[in-house]
Parts: C-alpha cells; sequence; structure tokens
C-alpha cells in the first residue's frame, strides 16, 4: 500500500486559525449525514463547527452549527470530554460531552447540525456532585454494551468500573 503526496484541501482546523491544542480543540472525522461522506466537526472556541465532506477528498468550508461545548461555554480540555457517537440509534453521531454538572448530549439533526445540548446524566462529571471526574484520571468511554444499537457509558473511576445504561433521552448509572 501507498498514499499520494498530501494535498492542502482547507483553510480551516490548522493552527494558523487557533487550533493549536488537541485538548482544547479536538477534531474529528464522522458523517454528519447519511450519505456516507466523513465531514470535519470539531470544538473550537466559540463552539461547534462543521465542514462537511464532498466526497473527492476535499471540504466545504467550515460553519459554527451550535453555540455550545466551546471555550466561550466554558468547556476546557483540562477538565471536559467532548466525543460522538450515536446515542439515539438512527445512525447519526450525537455530541456527547462529560462537562461540570455530568453528562451532557446534543442531538444530531441529520443534515451537520446539532440540537441545542440537554443535561441527561448526573454523574461522569468534573464537580464533586456529579462524581469528581478528572480527565487524566478517569477514563470514559462510549460503547454499545447492551446490544440495542446505542451507545452507553463506561467510565473507569476511583472505586472501579461504573456503568451508564441508554434510555435513550437519559442515561442511568449502576
Amino acid at each position: 500500500g501507498a498514499f499520494a503526496e498530501p494535498l492542502y484541501v482547507l483553510d480551516e482546523f490548522g493552527v494558523d486559525q487557533g487550533w493549536n491544542s488537541t485538548d482544547e480543540h479536538p477534531r474529528f472525522l464522522v458523517t454528519t449525514t447519511r450519505d456516507g461522506v466523513p465531514d470535519i466537526v470539531g470544538f473550537g472556541p466559540h463552539g461547534v463547527v462543521v465542514a462537511r465532506g464532498r466526497g473527492d477528498g476535499t471540504f466545504e468550508p467550515a460553519r459554527l452549527v451550535l453555540n455550545d461545548f466551546g471555550q466561550d461555554q466554558g468547556w476546557t480540555g483540562a477538565k471536559h470530554l467532548r466525543l460522538l457517537a450515536d446515542v439515539t440509534g438512527d445512525k447519526n453521531p450525537d455530541i456527547i460531552g462529560f462537562g461540570n454538572e455530568g453528562v451532557w448530549v446534543s442531538h444530531n439533526n441529520g443534515d451537520g447540525t446539532f440540537e441545542q445540548a440537554q443535561l441527561v446524566c448526573r454523574g461522569f462529571g468534573y464537580n464533586e456532585d456529579a462524581g469528581g471526574w478528572r480527565v487524566d484520571r478517569h477514563p470514559r468511554f462510549l460503547a454499545d454494551i447492551t446490544g440495542d444499537g446505542r451507545v452507553d457509558i463506561v467510565g473507569f473511576g476511583g472505586p472501579g468500573v461504573h456503568v451508564a445504561r441508554n434510555l435513550h433521552r437519559r442515561f442511568r448509572t449502576r
């Protein structure tokens, strides 16, 4: 196997545009619509930014699609995880944020945009009353451990393994 020489395809998401930390500004390649073409989803200073894939190895210009999960809203890489996975079972990746108060979910609208985030679980969060979870000590993963087509949360906390089963709109901690 071999790869072609790299091509410069987009003036966005780079260090020169302020995306200078993978901790502060995580970026993902996921299909935000059902077209099967990967899009770039980034968590920037002002919120969630998406550059839709064109299917030819290039991307449309990025646009801010949600004023949430960014530094302006208090999200920092030192305290908070931001991930993408299918919470609803509709085959579209939703945003899952492990914030101060617990787990926040922003459902994918299927068109490259996301609904306003909702607090769905008061566990796995940074604040002590939400469990006192730390990015550097308490890994949290999203996986369908029940076989229902929707991700559940598995966290490795102080005393051991914590699981929150997905109840579609809310997670139940066990």
